[in-house]
């Protein structure tokens, strides 16, 4: 399935480009215009019921598939300064891997995620993926904002996985990947104004504070694939097939040298049935 052409005004610098892989992410501060952040402010709204159910009054809930929730999300996943700048990063070939909104009430001390990846979640056979978030409220350490650790995405994935049951956490569970880093400053608190844009490579150690203010974070992440980047594992999400830009090169790329040709995407011809669980509150 063919999406919009290739974005051909650069958005990110050389040295922007250079920026991101060396340190692993981006910020593009005041991205939206009013009227687009009034706009997706407004679809966030809409989904407060939602909001509810899955997080209560004082509960990180996250949200998925919201692009087939509201169009204004769906108008968002193509926003031409986004598309333009991924397309920079990882290629012109761009398939929406997920989408959410994240979103933490204003609640003391609530909302916490502690240092992650967003690789482990749902491999895949490359690394050009990366998450796309546009900030619908001012974003602070004191309402929670995200930190980083610039150029941990060097180190490629990291145990995420409980050493004795062997179970997947979510979370780092190598306290020295991130513990020095954070001892000795090496961390970046992503304070940017409403209506930005942050770009963080899948392979990123991220974290974000609780909220300890009177305001809500919202903020809503496209995680978007190269189009030889093929998931291995992970949440199947309802918006997969969707391609934000170019079409389906129908080949796999291993690390960055082996690729493989494939005959077709894959396609549920019926004998898979969706998750009864694919709206549940996660963390990733």
């Amino acid at each position: 399935m063919a999406a919009s052409s290739a974005t051909e005004k650069k958005v990110l610098s050389d040295d922007q480009v250079a920026f991101y892989q060396r340190h692993g992410y981006l910020i593009l501060e005041n991205v939206l215009s009013a009227a687009e952040l009034k706009g997706l402010q407004d679809a966030s709204e809409r989904l407060r019921d939602e909001r509810s159910r899955l997080g209560g009054d004082d509960s990180l809930a996250v949200i998925q598939n919201v692009a087939l929730f509201d169009d204004a999300f769906m108008q968002a996943a193509r926003h031409p300064v986004m598309l333009g700048a991924v397309t920079q990063l990882i290629g012109e070939n761009l398939r929406l891997q997920h989408c959410k909104l994240n979103w933490k009430p204003p609640a003391k001390g609530k909302g916490e995620v502690g240092w992650h990846q967003d690789f482990p979640f749902f491999p895949h056979t490359n690394y050009d993926l990366l998450a796309c978030m546009f900030l619908l409220d001012d974003a602070v350490p004191e309402n929670g904002c995200m930190r980083m650790i610039p150029g941990s995405h060097l180190r490629g994935p990291v145990d995420h996985y409980d050493a004795e049951s062997g179970r997947f956490t979510g979370r780092c569970t190598e306290p020295r990947e991130y513990e020095h880093d954070v001892a000795r400053g090496n961390v970046v608190d992503l304070v940017v104004p409403a209506g930005s844009m942050t770009i963080h490579h899948c392979c990123m150690l991220h974290a974000s504070y609780p909220n300890h203010s009177d305001t809500p974070r919202r903020g809503l992440v496209y995680q978007i694939a190269a189009g030889d980047s093929i998931q291995l594992g992970g949440n199947l999400h309802k918006v997969w097939p969707t391609w934000l830009q170019g079409e389906n090169p129908l080949q796999a790329r291993i690390g960055d040298h082996t690729v493989y040709r494939l005959s077709q995407q894959i396609t549920n011809v019926g004998g898979l049935e969706p998750s009864a669980d694919w709206q549940k509150v996660t963390q990733d």
